[in-house]
């Protein structure tokens, strides 16, 4: 017997509505009880789909599935189920956000406000094939929260403050992810020039495994522009090195270069824990202390925080040094952030002076289409694989993916608010997320957001008159300069809280 990814221990189901319970058995039928109720229902083809009649807020309560085994689902509740969608916004965890929130996360106790992260099935084939991973349930608690949707726990900790009632989070968002991944076919017809793409990737794993190799292929690029000894030139600065002021962005930097800073510590280091903050960097960079290496991240967007041994350090003078990738023209050190190292207590600032030293020159690195960028995978894999389950309203964070080339951009919003419905009831609210401002500090002119990204939040900003039942969070004063993920999640939840419990019914 295998039951489908949703339901697991500490699973959350919505309150006072029906709810089915599907997976797959060999056996004539499959039985569940919850609280003394049994409902019966026939396998059919090797799967079954039980439904269970409306119940109340419960906590703590075991659901049983008996076929041809046994399975008891532990600690479940019935309380209100939640969609989060989109792209990284709404993913981001509370764990990147510690630099704005660690005092709230760190006084965070809340066992009934849990999450079910859906890793979506992003494929090409028939519907029925689509399955939901069993990515096991997290909770808001010590030990579990960093891992949790950072707007989703912001927004709902109020919700729960107020109603006490059991909260699940289905977070469904993917980064990167377009709209038209969220949609389903028929709704892109007339919208989309792109649906050919389906015929071109349809076959069981074909998809993933044409990006997979396309991600490989950038990463011999970054080999190949791997020259110099590292361990030599992690420990020494060259002769020929030029000095730069850190932060900054360079052009022409495609390829790999090193970046050198020097600084001094006056005496002998007591604590055995150290700590190094470089800001954001792009793109991928690899971080040595005194040639050892710190810290390593593969991608441009993460702000590099670096806990290292302290070992590593001595009094006089240390060196860091920065082995970094920038797989186009322009790369570097994102102004406006924090540049530190901090040790026994105290913060040395390291913006100012630095050496650098082209180590390759190449071309660009091809950019690689990620799965999420495709028509329809999200509706199938994200979207229609929960048909069955009730929720109480969905939550929805996208528009960065579709910045460029949004003409159609709230028509389509419209039809997929339309098709989420068709599945999950027509009087489910939406709650929609204005972005923040942002600057992409690779742009020739970093003096004002660009007009396509003001197009975008004016598009979103129209989103409560054009579908019925559909809420306005309004996030566009909370950016961060250059910083695409903004750590402000706290403020932006607080007035999402506000909205929500207008849906809910709470004011007042």
């Amino acid at each position: 017997m295998r039951l489908a990814g949703y339901f697991q221990d500490r699973m959350v189901l919505q309150r006072n509505k029906e709810n089915h319970i599907w997976g797959w058995d060999d056996s004539g039928s499959v039985t569940i009880t919850i609280e003394g109720e049994r409902y019966t229902g026939a396998c059919v083809d090797g799967r079954f789909n039980i439904v269970t009649k409306p119940m109340d807020t419960r906590v703590g309560i075991d659901i049983t599935v008996e076929g041809s085994e046994k399975i008891i689902l532990h600690d479940c509740c019935f309380g209100d189920v939640f969609m989060l969608a989109g792209q990284s916004n709404m993913e981001l965890p509370v764990s990147r956000t510690l630099d704005v929130s660690a005092d709230i996360v760190s006084r965070a106790d809340y066992p009934y406000i849990r999450q079910f992260r859906l890793i979506p099935d992003n494929d090409y084939k028939e519907i029925g094939e689509y399955k939901l991973t069993a990515d096991p349930w997290t909770a808001a608690v010590p030990g579990e929260i960093d891992s949790m949707s950072a707007l989703g726990f912001f927004t709902f900790r109020h919700i729960y403050e107020k109603t006490g009632v059991p909260v699940g989070l289905i977070l469904s968002a993917q980064g990167g992810s377009t709209i038209e991944a969220w949609m389903r076919r028929e709704d892109l017809e007339d919208l989309s020039d792109e649906l050919g793409l389906i015929e071109e990737n349809w076959g069981e794993g074909y998809l993933p495994a044409k990006v997979a190799a396309q991600y490989e292929e950038g990463e011999r690029w970054k080999d190949k522009n791997r020259i110099f000894d590292a361990a030599e030139y992690a420990s020494g600065i060259p002769s020929d090195a030029k000095e730069v002021q850190i932060p900054g962005m360079f052009r022409d930097l495609t390829g790999c270069s090193w970046f050198y800073k020097e600084f001094t510590l006056t005496e002998d280091v007591k604590s055995p824990d150290a700590f190094l903050y470089l800001g954001e960097l792009v793109d991928t960079d690899v971080t040595y202390i005194n040639g050892v290496e710190v810290g390593t991240t593969g991608y441009l967007y993460p702000p590099r925080k670096y806990p290292f041994a302290s070992s590593v350090l001595h009094k006089g003078k240390n060196l860091i040094a920065v082995r970094l990738i920038t797989e186009r023209n322009c790369g570097g050190f994102v102004p406006e952030h924090r540049y530190y190292i901090e040790v026994d207590g105290r913060r040395i600032d390291l913006r100012g002076a630095w050496k650098t030293i082209r180590e390759s020159t190449s071309e660009e690195n091809k950019s690689v289409r990620m799965m999420v960028m495709y028509p329809t995978v999200l509706y199938n894999g994200a979207i229609n694989t929960l048909k069955g389950l009730s929720v109480k309203a969905f939550f929805w964070y996208q528009g960065e993916s579709n910045c460029f080339g949004a003409e159609t951009y709230n028509e389509k919003f419209i039809r997929m608010v339309m098709s989420w419905r068709e599945i999950f009831g027509f009087d489910v609210p939406v709650v929609a997320t204005i972005m923040p401002d942002y600057i992409n500090p690779e742009s020739e002119d970093v003096s004002f957001v660009p007009p396509e990204w003001k197009n975008m939040q004016h598009l979103q900003s129209q989103a409560s008159s054009l579908v019925p039942g559909c809420y306005l969070v309004d996030g566009s004063d909370l950016g961060e300069p250059y910083e695409l993920h903004p750590q402000r999640k706290v403020e932006l939840g607080d007035r999402a809280a506000i909205v929500f419990s207008e849906v809910l019914g709470l004011n007042g």
